[in-house]
């Protein structure tokens, strides 16, 4: 028997954005090579993967008996 699975994702923005935008404060007007533009956008994600909760659960499925498929 298979088991249906799904997803469900929580992502805090504005977190994100604030701690993303004062990372790039730390490096405006310098000079920046692409070595470190590469550095920059990687602890960039890493930040926003931070912010994420990811949850794998089972899915409840109940069209087989004529209800709506919860999410």
């Amino acid at each position: 028997m298979t088991q249906h699975i799904t997803a469900r994702v929580q992502f805090d923005s504005a977190t994100a954005e604030e701690r993303i935008k004062s990372l790039v404060a730390e490096y405006d007007g310098q000079s920046i090579s692409p070595h470190r533009m590469e550095v920059i956008q990687r602890r960039a994600v890493d930040i926003a993967m931070e912010c994420m909760d990811v949850k794998i659960v089972p899915e409840l499925r109940r069209e087989a008996r004529g209800a709506p498929t919860l999410q």
